[in-house]
């Protein structure tokens, strides 16, 4: 497991500094190109236990959420979970953060477009 510390280079990306998130050590390796991919990592341990997560931290949503062994304990509605309603009812998730998403800009936007029906949907119930 590595972080990037540092991009090298005159005119254009030589190298770059590496830091090994186990022993601290930085060292420096040829790059020719760097890519950046944001969602990678989902930021989620901050939801708790409720919101159930892939092994890979991703919310899972709508089906995916029914596949969890603790789903029937949790779940209160007589209905099914909303295409991307959480394990929380009335909570949703939309764009990387989600388990299968597309991981593109255009996809998170139209899958928020898509939980704000949802959510009009969940408030006519309660």
């Amino acid at each position: 497991h590595s972080a990037i510390e540092a991009a090298h280079g005159e005119t254009h990306l030589e190298c770059v500094s590496l830091k090994n998130l186990q022993t601290g050590e930085v060292e420096k390796k040829p790059a020719g190109a760097l890519l950046i991919f944001i969602g990678a990592r989902p930021y989620t341990s901050w939801t708790g236990d409720h919101i159930f997560k892939n092994e890979r931290g991703f919310i899972l949503t709508g089906r995916d959420v029914q596949k969890k062994e603790e789903f029937k304990k949790q779940w209160k509605r007589t209905r099914e979970p909303f295409l991307l309603e959480t394990s929380s009812p009335g909570i949703f998730a939309a764009g990387d953060v989600r388990a299968g998403a597309m991981n593109r800009v255009a996809s998170a936007v139209g899958e928020g477009a898509m939980a704000i029906k949802f959510v009009h949907e969940y408030l006519g119930e309660v």
